[in-house]
């Protein structure tokens, strides 16, 4: 590890911290932002006489998603907003601090069990190592240029947009006929731009997702936007998750054992390789449960046999099975299965609205410093950085992050309307928690058909991830994944991100043979650019000039 490196690493992880908090509550999805922090640091350093190393990239981008990641949570500041009193900027840091400690214990088993012995894909981390090639190895010199066009003509729009823009360029076409029920292509670079990080599959599955509100949307209780009945997406997610850890369950078992027996003839492998011993390790654990019950029972009033609850099954088991989507698809469900924990928190008394949201705020915050850092790991292995120095330095970005994410949170609510009913803030994860959360509490009744629409989503993702373990018929489905995401957001965005990845894979992949890094690097420039446009519209806005 370099100085530079670790000092690039902590700015941008508190820059895509920041940005993140936005375009979660814009779109519900985000770029983590390993590649993209790895594409920053590239640029301004590869005109320097001292030669950047693979080590350094991955240090960078270590920490960058680590930053990126933790902008999820403004989900669950945003959805408590939206059933009563906000949390207290006090409350929010020290709940983003404990949750994240949790998920960097969770992720010392996750790596041995995903990464270190599973043969797992890992397409968005293979995506960074390749990015991390291309520019070390290779040297590229266009890559700078290249991201600067991107980013500069996306900026451009986003700013000067109709939605809180200037006003000069539309954020959406509507298309012709199916307009009534939401039919639209969102002109989000970040939704046409990121798809390249995904799979065609899970590009097509956004596709699949759309598709599937259109055809319900005039059995809806809103037929313009039929996204906002979430429970056959929640059902066929959550469904999916628990079915792909049903059918992996020998396989997690034996691994999982495997963390407590391992051989000493393996013990200079495993110094090397392993995160941090066994003892370390337990204490580490012991001291973010310690932290975790403290602030949970005594700032959140979460009674204390249900923080055991949230920590083993959201925790470790919920996070299990986000981990392992994400190693397979570069998507992490917890983030939208949190709807999950919120049903079991109900089942053992937690059914008051903040209990509930905690729970489901607990699943994102540990999720996404789990996955992540796993994710990372992964892309680290090939380049043999030592895991211990990716675990260190995530670590390193927890408080900086957690205060960068509060005071934006706080920021961003001063510009919008925070509500279920807001029309200037889309927030699809945010408020299916919320919704969610007060249908448990009784304040508000479970709509009509949602029961039976939950049960029937399920089955199908029960039945659809079984097909999918086949090789053969995988080939000619649209992934699991997207298609559960692409049924709890709009239309709009499922339709761009459908679009995008089948101009970036096929049109300027496969037609014009452009390269993996270059059209990497185009995409980088797209999600950053809605992410800093849409910062830069509340900030003239507060200046009075928008």
């Amino acid at each position: 590890m370099t100085v530079r490196s670790v000092v690039a690493g902590a700015v941008l992880s508190v820059v895509l911290c920041a940005m993140n908090s936005y375009l979660t509550l814009s779109f519900g999805v985000i770029e983590e932002g390993p590649t993209i922090a790895a594409l920053f640091f590239f640029a301004v350093f590869f005109l320097s006489s001292t030669k950047i190393t693979t080590t350094e990239m991955v240090v960078v981008a270590t920490m960058g998603s680590a930053g990126g990641s933790f902008g999820f949570i403004a989900n669950f500041y945003a959805a408590k907003a939206m059933t009563g009193t906000p949390y207290t900027l006090e409350q929010m840091i020290a709940f983003g601090i404990v949750s994240s400690l949790i998920g960097l214990t969770l992720a010392v088993p996750l790596r041995e069990l995903l990464v270190r012995r599973g043969a797992l894909p890992w397409p968005g981390s293979r995506a960074t190592e390749s990015v991390i090639r291309t520019l070390v190895e290779e040297g590229d010199p266009r890559q700078p240029l290249y991201l600067l066009a991107a980013l500069s003509v996306s900026l451009c729009y986003v700013i000067c947009n109709n939605e809180d823009g200037v006003g000069w360029f539309p954020s959406e076409l509507a298309l012709p006929v199916l307009a009534a029920w939401g039919g639209a292509i969102a002109l989000s670079p970040f939704a046409l731009g990121g798809s390249y990080l995904m799979s065609m599959r899970t590009c097509v599955g956004f596709l699949a997702g759309a598709v599937v509100l259109l055809v319900m949307a005039r059995h809806t209780p809103v037929p313009e936007a039929p996204h906002k009945f979430v429970w056959p997406g929640i059902g066929f997610l959550t469904a999916s998750g628990l079915t792909l850890l049903a059918v992996n369950f020998k396989v997690i078992v034996e691994s999982l054992g495997s963390l407590f027996s391992l051989s000493a003839s393996t013990a200079a492998d495993d110094a090397e390789h392993r995160v941090m011993s066994g003892r370390s390790l337990a204490i580490f654990a012991t001291v973010a449960v310690t932290a975790s019950f403290l602030v949970l029972v005594m700032m959140f009033d979460v009674p204390w046999y249900l923080v055991i609850v949230l920590i083993a099954f959201g925790g470790l088991v919920q996070n299990m099975i986000a981990t392992r989507a994400q190693a397979q698809t570069a998507f992490n469900p917890a983030r939208v299965m949190g709807i999950l924990l919120e049903g079991v928190c109900a089942i053992f008394g937690g059914r008051a609205t903040s209990i509930n949201l905690t729970g489901a705020g607990f699943v994102a915050g540990s999720g996404a410093q789990a996955g992540t850092l796993t994710g990372d790991m992964a892309y680290g292995k090939p380049f043999r950085v030592p895991p211990k120095w990716q675990f260190i330095v995530q670590a390193a970005t927890v408080i900086p992050a957690a205060v960068v994410s509060a005071f934006v949170f706080q920021w961003i609510a001063k510009q919008k309307d925070i509500s279920l009913d807001s029309v200037n803030l889309a927030a699809p994860v945010a408020k299916v928690w919320a919704t969610t959360s007060l249908i448990f509490d009784g304040s508000m009744p479970m709509p009509p058909g949602a029961l039976d629409a939950l049960l029937v989503g399920a089955i199908v993702g029960v039945l659809y991830t079984l097909f999918e373990q086949s090789e053969r018929v995988r080939t000619w489905l649209p992934c699991s994944v997207g298609l559960g995401i692409g049924m709890v957001l709009p239309v709009a965005y499922g339709l761009s991100f459908f679009i995008g990845g089948f101009a970036f894979w096929i049109v300027l992949g496969r037609y014009f043979k452009m390269t993996a890094a270059t059209l990497t690097t185009i995409s980088v420039g797209c999600i950053v650019a809605e992410g800093l446009g849409g910062v830069t519209k509340a900030l003239l806005k507060t200046a009075g000039i928008l």
